[in-house]
C-alpha cells in the first residue's frame, strides 16, 4: 500500500516514473477492497498537489493520474462509485478556484490555462464513466428484473457485485423504490403473479449485507407506500375491501423502518420476507372447532396401521400397514392425512395454507398465539395439524389411502388409491422400529408389519434408480420441500413407500391425461459429474473419509426441484413424480389432492378439467415464488440466533 502510494506520490513531483497499467491492474485486484484504496491513494495524491500547484509540468501529471483513475474505473465493477461522484464534484470547484486563486503564480497563464482545461476534460471523462457505468449497471439489474424474472440469477448477481443492490436509475431513482413502485401497481391492479414476484425482490434485496438505502430514499419510498395505504383506506368500504393489501403494505413499512412495536426478533426477520407467523383469531376458531364425523363415502380401514417419526414429531401426518397376501405377494398401505376430508379446498383456512407453502422448522422455540412454544412454524393452526388432523394413535380420522400390491420382484402388480377412515394403532420411532428389525418386539402385530415394512422396502430398494449426488446432498442439506433421503434402517421403511406413492399418483395422472401439480427436478449430467469428480477429489483429500460439509457448501451449486404442469424428476430417477404424502406440511400436497377429488373421486367434465388446469397453475406460480423468501427466512434467522445464543 505505502509502496504505490510513494510511487504516485513521486511521480506527480516529478521525482519518479509514471506506474504503469499493468501495476494499477493488478494492485486494484489484490482483494475485493484495494480497488477502493487506490481511488483514495489517487486522490489524496491528486488534492495534495492540486493545494501547491504552481506549473504546467505539474498539472500534465495530475491529468496522468486522473487517467490512471480512469483505468481502475473500467477494470473493476466493485469500485464505489457513488464516492468517486462526489470527489470529482468537488475538484471541478476546486479547479475553477485555482483558475482564480492562482493566475499570478503561473508564468505562462494562456498555456496553464489551457493545461487546467484539459485536467478538467480528463476530471468529465472520470465523471462520464462513473456515471455511465452506474446507468450500465442499472440496466443489467432491469433486464434481470423486467425480462430474465429469475429471482436466483439476480441473487447469483448480488452475489458476484454487492454493489448492485444501490443501484440508481438516471433520474437518481433507487433500484429498492422502483420495485416498491411496481410493487404496488402490482397490488392496485391485483396481478397475483406480479405481487408475489416483486414481493420476493424486495425479500430478496433486504436481505442483501450490501444493501443501504439513503435516508431521503427511504423517506420517498414510504411516502409512496403512504399515499398508496391513503387512497386503499380513504372510505370505511373501500378500506374494508383492501383490508389484506393494507396488511401486506404496512408489512413493508415494517420492514424499511426495520422496527415494529411488541415484536419479537422473529417477526421483524419474518417481515423482511413476508413470512406469516402467527394465526388469525377467526382461523384458530375454526381450527378448534373441526371434527371427524361419520361419512359413508369413505372406506373403513381395518388393517394393522403404524406410524414411524421422529421423538419430538408434532404434526404426524403418514401412517404404513404391511401384510402378506395368499399368494406371497404384499399388500402396502400408504396412509396420508387428509387436509380436505376437514376442510373445502377454497375455504380461508386451506387459502392460508397454500400462501403460507410448507411448515418452517426453527433453530430455537418461539411463542405462537395459543400460549404455546414450539419450533415449527405450521402451515395449520396447531389446534388442527397437531390434534385434529394428525395421525394420533388410537383417534379415527380422515385420510387418503394408497394400496398396492407389490410382487416378490419388487414391481406394482395391483394399486387402488380411495379415500378412507383410519386409526392409528401403534405410535413409533426410528429408534424403536429399528430395534425391532433387530431383535423384534413382543407385540406380534407390530412385529409383524415392521418386518413385512423392511422386506417391501427392501425390494422397492432394488429396482429404485436415483442419482448418487442427489441422495447425498438430500442426506446432507435440510431442504424441507423433498423427503429426506435415508436407504437404510427404519428411516428407508418410510422413504421408500412414499417415493413409490409420489410416482405411482404422478404416473395415474399423466396416463390419463389429467392435470397434476408434479415436481420437477433436472440436472445436467455433465455438471453433475463435474460436481461428483469434485467430491472425489476432496474426499481422497480428506483420508478417505466422506467430507460431509462439502455437500452442504456445494448446495447452492446444485439444481433445485420445483413444481410445474409436467416434467421428470432427475434426481429421484422418475419420469414422473408429486408431492402428495404430507398434507398437514406442504401446500403442494393438498393441490394434488384436490386434484384427486376432481379426477379420481368422480368422472370429471372437460369443463372441470379446464378448471383444474387453470387452479393448478395458479398455485404452482404462489408456492414457487415462496421457497426462497422461506429460505433466506430461516438463513437470515439461523445467523441472528446464533449470534444472541
Amino acid at each position: 500500500m505505502k509502496n504505490i502510494e510513494k510511487s504516485f506520490a513521486n511521480f506527480v513531483k516529478g521525482k519518479g516514473p509514471k506506474v504503469s497499467e499493468e501495476e494499477i491492474c493488478t494492485f486494484a485486484k489484490k482483494d475485493e477492497n484495494s480497488a477502493d484504496e487506490l481511488i483514495d491513494i489517487l486522490f489524496n495524491v491528486i488534492n495534495s498537489e492540486l493545494d501547491t500547484v504552481t506549473g504546467l509540468e505539474s498539472l500534465e501529471r495530475v491529468r496522468e493520474l486522473f487517467k490512471c483513475v480512469n483505468i481502475v474505473l473500467n477494470t473493476n465493477d466493485n469500485v464505489n462509485r457513488k464516492i468517486v461522484a462526489r470527489r470529482i464534484n468537488r475538484l471541478d470547484e476546486r479547479l475553477d478556484r485555482i483558475k482564480l486563486e492562482n493566475k499570478d503564480k503561473f508564468k505562462d497563464k494562456t498555456k496553464a490555462y489551457k493545461e487546467l482545461e484539459l485536467v478538467r476534460s480528463v476530471l468529465e471523462e472520470v465523471d462520464y464513466i462513473t456515471t455511465e457505468s452506474e446507468t450500465k449497471q442499472y440496466e443489467f439489474v432491469d433486464f434481470l428484473i423486467e425480462e430474465d424474472k429469475d429471482v436466483t440469477h439476480l441473487e447469483y448477481a448480488f452475489k458476484k457485485l454487492p454493489g448492485l443492490v444501490n443501484v440508481k436509475d438516471k433520474e437518481e431513482v433507487s433500484l429498492f423504490r422502483n420495485i416498491v413502485r411496481k410493487y404496488i401497481d402490482s397490488i392496485e391492479i391485483e396481478d397475483d403473479e406480479d405481487t408475489l414476484y416483486f414481493s420476493n425482490l424486495i425479500s430478496l434485496i433486504l436481505s442483501q449485507n450490501s444493501f443501504n438505502l439513503t435516508t431521503q430514499e427511504k423517506r420517498k419510498t414510504l411516502d409512496l407506500i403512504y399515499s398508496t395505504i391513503d387512497k386503499m383506506s380513504i372510505k370505511k368500504k373501500l378500506a374494508k375491501k383492501n383490508r389484506e393489501k393494507i396488511e401486506w403494505l404496512n408489512t413493508l413499512v415494517n420492514s424499511i423502518k426495520g422496527e415494529a412495536k411488541n415484536e419479537t426478533k422473529l417477526e421483524l426477520i419474518a417481515n423482511k420476507y413476508n413470512i406469516s407467523i402467527h394465526f388469525s383469531e377467526d382461523l384458530v376458531e375454526k381450527a378448534k372447532l373441526i371434527r371427524v364425523n361419520d361419512d359413508s363415502s369413505r372406506m373403513i380401514v381395518d388393517d394393522y396401521i403404524i406410524t414411524i417419526d421422529k421423538e419430538n414429531a408434532i404434526e404426524v401426518d403418514d401412517a404404513l400397514s404391511c401384510r402378506r397376501l395368499d399368494n406371497g405377494n404384499y399388500l402396502l398401505g400408504v396412509h396420508i392425512a387428509s387436509v380436505l376430508g376437514y376442510f373445502d379446498y377454497e375455504s380461508d383456512i386451506v387459502r392460508e395454507a397454500i400462501g403460507r407453502t410448507r411448515s418452517i422448522y426453527l433453530p430455537n422455540k418461539y411463542q405462537n398465539k395459543e400460549d404455546d412454544f414450539n419450533r415449527t412454524i405450521p402451515i395449520f393452526p396447531y389446534e388442527f395439524s397437531a390434534k385434529t388432523g394428525s395421525l394420533i394413535e388410537g383417534s379415527p380420522k380422515y385420510a387418503r389411502s394408497y394400496f398396492f400390491e407389490i410382487d416378490r420382484e419388487g414391481n406394482v402388480v395391483e394399486e387402488l388409491f380411495k379415500k378412507t377412515i383410519i386409526t392409528s394403532n401403534r405410535k413409533t420411532t426410528y429408534h424403536e422400529v429399528d430395534k425391532i428389525l433387530e431383535k423384534g418386539s413382543d407385540n406380534e402385530q407390530l412385529q409383524e408389519v415392521v418386518m413385512n415394512l423392511g422386506e417391501v422396502s427392501d425390494l422397492l430398494d432394488k429396482n429404485y434408480h436415483g442419482e448418487i449426488i442427489y441422495e447425498k446432498l438430500k442426506a446432507s442439506v435440510d431442504d424441507y420441500f423433498d423427503l429426506r433421503v435415508k436407504r437404510d434402517g427404519s428411516e428407508k421403511l418410510v422413504y421408500q413407500p412414499m417415493v413409490l406413492t409420489g410416482s405411482r399418483v404422478a404416473t395415474a395422472f399423466y396416463e390419463k391425461g389429467y392435470p397434476c401439480l408434479y415436481r420437477v427436478h433436472e440436472v445436467n449430467k455433465e455438471d453433475s459429474k463435474k460436481l461428483q469428480a469434485m467430491i472425489d477429489n476432496l474426499t481422497k483429500t480428506y483420508g478417505g473419509d466422506e467430507y460431509k460439509k462439502l455437500y452442504q457448501l456445494i448446495d447452492g451449486l446444485y439444481p433445485k426441484g420445483w413444481y410445474d404442469t409436467s416434467g421428470a424428476h432427475s434426481g429421484l430417477g422418475l419420469d414422473h413424480h408429486c408431492h402428495c404424502t404430507s398434507e398437514l406440511r406442504r401446500a403442494s400436497d393438498i393441490v394434488v389432492e384436490h386434484a384427486l377429488e376432481v379426477c379420481f373421486d368422480k368422472n370429471p367434465t372437460d369443463q372441470e378439467l379446464m378448471a383444474l388446469e387453470e387452479e393448478i397453475n395458479n398455485k404452482k406460480v404462489i408456492i414457487n415464488s415462496k421457497q426462497d423468501p422461506i429460505e433466506w427466512f430461516v438463513k437470515d434467522y439461523k445467523r441472528s440466533y446464533q449470534k444472541h445464543r
